[in-house]
């Protein structure tokens, strides 16, 4: 397929009118025909991009940016429907990068991987795949995609919806989930919090961060938590069908959920707890080496 180049600049806005940047600002809209399931690149550099599904086979990226940065298209002839295509917002200054605002609208079933450095980033609508990559922004995910993988360092990770497969990573960001079929979540410094919602597989991991989990379990779910230094704190239904396997090398273990009473390790070192409730069903095993694992019902 022969790709062309669109790119289009329209005359900045009135000098008079008032703007958060020093630098004068241009309106972009760009847009092509497309497949319902059409997928999409898009590199940009903006200081806040929202993304929206919507029921027409076509994509559409306007907003407002720094003049002297560049929008462009790649993508068939104008009156082909395509399946694939590739965006961009290019800063020619790393200020002008973290300026203007983008409205990016696709088809529901769109498969949309959007990469950007210090944006705020959301998305609603989207019934398809989303891989979500900001550096200093945060990222905020609604409704129900059928798959997600959202990775921010320093913002944080929210998900309104439940997701069917869910990856999210942070460096020092909080991570926020509402359940999911199959879910992950990994930080170093951040907090990793499922309280409400159901999942049937979970694995959470994080350094420092304290991951908190108090979520529903289908009846053959399985749960793993693991920290090198951060609380685990898990919270259940009195009579919750689990079994449980929890261990901490030099931490403790805080058992408010059974009468189980956690063991000393070998050598005397750490502790360990094993223990059922219930009819079993869903696993939970939660390991941490210096911090504290606490098991109590909701």
């Amino acid at each position: 397929m022969r790709l062309v180049r669109r790119i289009l600049t329209v005359a900045a806005l009135a000098s008079a009118a008032p703007v958060a940047s020093v630098h004068a600002q241009q309106k972009i809209m760009l847009g092509h025909a497309s497949t319902s399931n059409v997928s999409i690149r898009l590199f940009a550099a903006v200081g806040e991009i929202t993304v929206v599904g919507w029921d027409r086979d076509s994509v559409e990226m306007s907003g407002v940016i720094p003049k002297g940065v560049k929008a462009g298209l790649f993508a068939g002839e104008p009156n082909e429907r395509v399946s694939g295509m590739k965006m961009f917002i290019e800063a020619p200054t790393e200020q002008s990068g973290t300026e203007g605002k983008l409205l990016l609208k696709v088809p529901r079933g769109a498969r949309v991987w959007l990469k950007t450095g210090s944006a705020n980033m959301e998305v609603s609508g989207v019934t398809g795949s989303l891989d979500l990559n900001v550096v200093g922004g945060s990222i905020t995910v609604n409704d129900n995609p059928k798959d997600v993988r959202a990775e921010s360092m320093d913002g944080s990770v929210t998900f309104t919806g439940a997701p069917e497969w869910l990856r999210a990573k942070t460096a020092t960001g909080d991570i926020l989930m509402r359940g999911g079929v199959d879910v992950g979540a990994s930080t170093i410094s951040g907090t990793i919090r499922m309280v409400v919602g159901q999942v049937e597989r979970a694995k959470f991991e994080s350094t420092t961060g304290a991951i908190v989990f108090g979520a529903s379990l289908t009846r053959n779910a399985s749960l793993e938590v693991e920290t090198h230094s951060g609380p685990i704190d898990i919270l259940l239904p009195p009579k919750a069908d689990v079994d449980i396997d929890a261990a901490t090398i030099t931490g403790a273990i805080d058992n408010r959920f059974s009468k189980a009473r956690p063991v000393t390790g070998r050598e005397g070192r750490g502790m360990t707890l094993q223990t059922s409730s219930g009819m079993g069903g869903a696993r939970i095993t939660a390991r941490s080496f210096k911090g504290t694992v606490q098991l109590r019902s909701k």
